[in-house]
This record gives structure tokens, C-alpha cells and sequence, in this order.
């Protein structure tokens, strides 16, 4: 293995030496320097061009997400550790916007510490070597192929909602088929519902592989090696969730961040189905999404749920992408108007789905989405609608 090299980054001499000692002993590592304040990290990256940098969360004189953020715009091919004392929900949404690879908590063990530093560097490397192939690609085809189109026009759809029985699943797989209607063979679906997933079941497809065996390759992740765990159905490429609930386990967030950039190359849309909790992967599937889906229904526990996942999307920076979607909007009346919402939640509503309790079920049991089994019918003109309102906004 090529050498890595490493930059430690801390306002205690004691850790950075501690740290020291835990890496000197590996062949494959090598420590070219080490700073106690943030001002000192960004002088000497140029000169130095480390691999790896494994950064305190608590700097002297900057904060150290502020610092991991300028990195990753200024210098990509630096993937930050950060080292911290504890790790809560918010630390890990800032570390996810600042492009930070990996936190590791005190006590470092050697081992932990050393596997982490080969993992960054192995991925920052697989990065690397990803972006210049498909320069290269798009250099070889003169700059005007099919696939070049994609890159520029390709969209990642997530449909999100953090409360239960909202719909998500059937909203996603029919939305994916109207991208396919008007985008034939360019439409990817993505079941991250990691541990109950439905998208199998809405399509009629009994996977042999799922996302959670493709986390089990081993090596780089191909768009090739992708394709051979997507299943065919309505003209959309389907990653199903894994079989059992604890495989979800196995799906990492690097892992679904890979797959997501792969699907970007390959399809001008992947539509991902999210679960109603907000974990690692989701945030990862969130952060990349150019549209956010986020569904509501016309009832008080819903709205209550929903104002809490607005508040997160707001703190992810991801409002002015995300879309308002009322689901069942013609539902008997329970005393709240879509107007009435809009005001609780500060949003307006961009579409509107309409209930058809018959459809939908007779879609689910026959594993058949209902925009095939009813193309007319008002609940499949307003997804149609939907899909067009965010393809014209491409």
C-alpha cells in the first residue's frame, strides 16, 4: 500500500503525541506534521498535501467543523478525521455537512485508529480515482455523449416524511414510474428503508441480492458491479432493502453515499424511499438530494412530527429544495384545511395527492403500481404532475 500521509491537528501537545505514538508503528503511515491551531492546519496544507488529517473537535482559535468544511470545498483529497469526546445528533448532522469522513471518540485505541487513517485514505483514493476516470471518459467522447448528458441533468429525488402511514413507499415507486414514462430506462429506485422496506413488494420483485449484499463486495464499487443488484420492473432499476431487518446493519453511510453517486452517473433520476426515523444513512441520502419529497396528511400527530423533520431539513440547509406534498388530500374532512398547515408549518403546499383507497390497496396487493393499473385515474395524474412539475425545474 502506497504510504499515507498524515497530519494531526490538535490544541493538546499530549494528545497529538499520543496519537503519534499509536501511528509511528505502522509501515503504511507516515506523519509529515502536526498543528495546535486551526490557522496552522490551513497554512500548511497546501505545502504538506496530506491524505489524512485527524483533527480535535475542540481547536484553539477556530471551530474545527468550519475548518473540515474549507477543506473538503478547498482540498477534496484530504478526507478529516475528527477526534471527539462524545457524539451527539448534532455533531454528526455538522460533521455530514463539513465532509468529515469519520469521528472517533477518546479513548483512541490503536487498532481503531489505524484501520480509520486506511479506510479515509482508501476511500479519498477510490474518489480520486472515480472523478478522473470519468474526466477522462467525458474528454474520450468529444464532450456531447449520452452519458455526459446525464451527469449534467442527473437528479437524486428523496421522499421523506418522519411520521408512519404517510405513504412514502407508494408515492415513491409510482413516482418513479412516471420518471420512467417520460425517461425510459434512465429511472433508478432506491429502497433505503433499511429495515422494514416495501419497494420489493410495491414492484413484484423477489430480490436474491439487495443493497445489503452489495455492501458485502468486496474492492471498489463499479457502476457495473451496481447494476447486477438493480432489478427491472416498469421500466426502473430497482435496489431493493435488505430481506432481514438487522442486514440493515451492514449498509454504512459511505456505503449508500458511493451507491448514490454511482446511480447519479448512471440515471437521469434515482428516486430513494427513506424510513420514518432520521439515521445516518438517511442524512446521507438527504444531503445529496437535489429534490426532497416531504410528505404530509391532514391530521394533528402527522403535522406535529412533520414541523420537527422541517426544523432538521432547515438545519441541513435543504428547505429551498425540499417540496411540500399533501398525500391523501381529499380524505374525509378532521378539521384541518391544507391552508390551515401551511401556516403551522411556514411552507406552502407544492402538490396534492388525492385519496383512492382501492387503488392504492389493490396496487400494493398485486405488486403492481397503480399509475399502470390506473394511468387515468386522478391519483395517477397527480403524480404525473408532480414528476412533471420537477423535471420542468431541472
Amino acid at each position: 500500500m502506497k504510504t499515507i500521509r498524515v497530519l494531526l491537528a490538535d490544541a493538546e501537545s499530549e494528545n497529538r503525541e499520543y496519537s503519534l505514538n499509536l501511528l509511528e508503528g505502522d509501515p503504511d503511515i507516515d506523519v509529515i506534521g502536526e498543528a495546535g491551531r486551526g490557522h496552522e492546519v490551513l497554512e500548511m496544507l497546501p505545502e504538506l498535501n496530506p491524505e489524512v488529517l485527524i483533527m480535535d473537535v475542540n481547536l484553539a482559535d477556530l471551530d474545527s467543523l468550519d475548518v473540515a468544511l474549507e477543506i473538503n470545498l478547498k482540498y477534496p483529497s484530504t478526507g478529516v478525521i475528527l477526534i471527539a469526546e462524545e457524539e451527539n445528533m448534532n455533531l454528526l448532522k455538522r460533521a455530514m455537512q463539513a465532509g468529515v469522513r469519520e469521528i472517533m471518540l477518546r479513548p483512541l485505541e490503536p487498532g481503531e485508529l489505524i484501520n480509520g487513517v486506511k479506510q479515509v485514505a482508501k476511500a479519498c483514493r477510490r474518489t480520486a480515482e472515480s472523478q478522473k476516470e470519468t474526466v477522462d471518459f467525458m474528454k474520450d467522447t468529444g464532450g456531447g455523449s449520452k452519458h455526459q448528458q446525464i451527469l449534467k441533468a442527473s437528479q437524486i429525488i428523496t421522499v421523506f416524511g418522519n411520521k408512519g402511514g404517510v405513504g412514502k413507499s407508494i408515492i415513491a415507486a409510482n413516482l418513479a414510474v412516471a420518471a420512467a414514462a417520460r425517461h425510459k430506462n434512465e429511472v433508478a429506485l432506491v429502497d433505503l428503508d433499511l429495515q422494514f422496506g416495501d419497494i420489493s413488494l410495491m414492484m413484484n420483485i423477489n430480490p436474491r441480492k439487495t443493497i445489503a449484499e452489495l455492501m458485502q463486495e468486496s474492492g471498489e464499487l463499479t457502476s457495473d458491479l451496481v447494476d447486477e443488484y438493480f432489478y427491472e420492473r416498469s421500466g426502473v432499476k430497482v435496489l431493493s432493502a435488505p430481506h432481514k431487518p438487522e442486514l440493515g446493519e451492514l449498509v454504512t453511510s459511505f456505503g449508500v453515499e458511493t451507491v448514490l453517486k454511482i446511480c447519479r452517473q448512471m440515471y437521469s433520476y434515482t428516486i430513494v424511499d427513506t424510513p420514518t426515523f432520521l439515521d445516518d444513512t438517511t442524512l446521507t441520502a438527504l444531503e445529496m438530494s437535489d429534490v426532497v419529497i416531504l410528505l404530509i396528511s391532514l391530521d394533528i400527530p402527522t403535522i406535529k412530527n412533520i414541523k420537527k423533520g422541517i426544523d432538521i431539513l432547515e438545519s441541513l440547509k435543504m428547505l429551498p429544495r425540499t417540496k411540500l406534498v399533501l398525500n391523501r388530500s381529499s380524505s374525509l374532512s378532521v378539521g384541518l384545511e391544507p391552508g390551515d398547515v401551511e401556516q403551522v408549518l411556514g411552507m406552502k403546499i407544492a402538490a396534492s395527492i388525492p385519496s383512492d383507497f382501492k387503488i392504492t390497496v389493490s396496487s400494493v396487493n398485486r405488486g403492481t403500481p397503480f399509475l399502470n393499473m390506473s394511468p387515468k385515474a386522478p391519483i395517477s395524474r397527480s403524480i404525473m404532475e408532480l414528476f412533471d412539475t420537477i423535471d420542468q425545474s431541472k
